[in-house]
């Protein structure tokens, strides 16, 4: 498989005319937006080659595919900086080009086809949102970002914290949108502390999960998390967990 970008130039056009084209997205094929196109849609990269991969759409609730998918994507293009990965131009041309029957699919294109929709999973909202956001919108940017934060090859299985963040759509919004999420130095020992309470028997539920990534985003705002030590962050998030979740009825 070649990675291909959808140009700046084309992403400008396409934008302009997502009032007239938004109801043709809801086609399997887009060959029609190549004819609406002076330019080729796609453009090739520089970036290697990878094998020819899909995605899964096999569950009925397609949230539940995220965990798979993030394991698929950012297995396949770990390779990627951070920075090749936060250009929208690459994500939009693996939402347009071999993925979009999963974006279809994930993101309900045929049911919610608007502009707002359109924007928030396969283009970016870039004049409204901040970028930590849009690459956790966007269909296929979300999926390597939360392989990219969570893969731990320390672990027994390296896909442990993927799979809990990826247990509810909330935990993603929980956890990956904040500004405290940029590093996996943070996320890990967050992550690790929240498994860490749920086998102590603690409640964590998207409730708690909510609360707590709050509390991290305040200890952002009293320490450079960057700097403090991994089991420090652990330490406080375990503390704060036993401190504020219920205990789990124990059914004899």
């Amino acid at each position: 498989m070649k990675l291909q970008f959808v140009s700046s130039g084309n992403i400008s056009i396409i934008k302009s005319n997502l009032n007239i084209w938004v109801n043709n997205f809801k086609q399997d094929s887009l060959d029609w937006l190549q004819q609406e196109l002076e330019n080729p849609l796609f453009i090739d990269t520089e970036l290697q080659e990878i094998p020819d991969f899909s995605l899964d759409i096999s569950e009925d609730k397609s949230f539940l595919t995220d965990a798979e998918n993030a394991r698929r994507i950012y297995g396949n293009l770990y390779f990627l900086s951070d920075s090749q990965a936060s250009d929208e131009r690459l994500w939009i041309g693996l939402c347009l080009g071999p993925f979009w029957n999963y974006v279809k699919y994930r993101w309900d294109i045929d049911r919610k086809c608007t502009v707002e929709h359109l924007k928030e999973h396969v283009f970016f909202k870039k004049e409204k949102e901040s970028m930590r956001r849009c690459l956790m919108r966007n269909a296929i940017s979300r999926l390597w970002w939360i392989g990219r934060l969570t893969y731990d090859e320390n672990r027994s299985d390296p896909w442990e914290l993927t799979k809990f963040v990826c247990e509810y759509s909330d935990h993603i919004i929980h956890i990956m949108e904040r500004n405290s999420s940029h590093n996996p130095s943070i996320i890990r020992p967050f992550l690790n502390a929240l498994i860490d309470a749920r086998a102590e028997g603690f409640l964590i539920n998207t409730d708690a999960v909510g609360e707590l990534a709050k509390y991290l985003n305040l200890l952002g705002g009293i320490y450079i998390l960057d700097c403090l030590p991994k089991q420090r962050i652990y330490d406080k998030i375990l503390a704060k967990a036993r401190k504020i979740c219920k205990v789990k009825k124990v059914i004899s």
